[in-house]
């Protein structure tokens, strides 16, 4: 007995009619009766009492449908588990850290989810470290950060493509006309930094100290929107990652003369195999980290 046939037993037993059982089901009347014959054969009981084109169940017929009607209850709780299971799979979570989310945030929004609104897109903005751990942990499915530093060897680290470290500063601000600028340069200014969590600040302060240079770092926040309300506010100029910069009106960004980069990277767990769902939405990351990159996409 196949669940179609169940199907098509209780329907006939809840209607009592053959003819209004097929209009419900959409099949031929003449089907539904094949089927309901076949199904006394196979089953060696007379399940309907018949009378014109009314029938009516046999007592057997009736405790056949009380057991098949337990049996779909339950064939139906497991669809709908499966179903919820297959739900849960288009949820990816994604880790991006501020930098790289004010730059693939937009794009995800306005151009992936668009095109594919059955995926869920679960965001955090954790700390680039934080966002490896997340991945490890597998509290994230992805996660995109501003390094390659492999430090942990339980994740897959993909390297998209690199964009310059800039110094940011306003229009109409002196250093503005510049195509770039030095480190030394920055250090003697008063400048504004993400706080020290940032690969950017780290990558940055790092090469100042290799110099020997110690930058007038004026102020360090945890919140990229703080940095851009400075530059644009004509505060204080900021050091940040050219893809941060991204679209935003009235800022200038001036890479160094020492061409400091960090490269976009994609991590995801070695252990756990990709989903449909979560490889689209890797790729389309990887396509708008390697626009305007250094190069095409390297080999993981």
């Amino acid at each position: 007995m196949t669940l179609l046939q169940m199907r098509y037993f209780l329907t006939v037993c809840r209607l009592q009619n053959i003819t209004h059982a097929a209009a419900e089901l959409h099949v031929a009347q003449s089907t539904l009766s094949q089927a309901m014959q076949a199904l006394e054969e196979e089953t060696g009981l007379n399940l309907f009492l018949r009378t014109g084109r009314h029938i009516m169940m046999s007592q057997d017929g009736q405790r056949l449908a009380q057991k098949l009607s337990r049996l779909l209850a339950q064939v139906d709780a497991v669809e709908r588990e499966v179903e919820d299971m297959a739900h849960r799979h288009q949820r990816v979570r994604i880790a991006i850290p501020q930098q790289q989310a004010a730059f693939l945030m937009p794009r995800l929004l306005r151009v992936f989810q668009p095109a594919h609104p059955e995926i869920v897109l679960d965001v955090i903005e954790p700390y680039g470290i934080e966002s490896a751990r997340l991945v490890r942990d597998e509290k994230a499915d992805i996660a995109v950060v501003n390094s390659d530093e492999q430090s942990l060897p339980e994740l897959r680290y993909r390297r998209i493509a690199s964009h310059p470290i800039c110094l940011t500063v306003w229009e109409g601000h002196p250093l503005a006309a510049r195509g770039h600028i030095s480190l030394a340069e920055a250090a003697r200014i008063p400048l504004a930094m993400l706080s020290e969590e940032f690969y950017v600040t780290r990558c940055a302060l790092r090469a100042m100290d290799a110099r020997g240079l110690s930058p007038d770092v004026r102020y360090f926040s945890p919140h990229l929107s703080t940095l851009y309300s400075l530059v644009r506010q004509r505060a204080l100029p900021a050091i940040l990652y050219e893809r941060a910069l991204a679209e935003l009106p009235g800022l200038v960004a001036l890479p160094f003369d020492e061409d400091l980069r960090l490269t976009g990277t994609i991590l995801t767990k070695k252990s756990r195999q990709s989903t449909r769902d979560q490889r689209l939405v890797i790729q389309f990351i990887a396509q708008q980290l390697a626009a305007a990159g250094d190069g095409e996409e390297k080999a993981p």
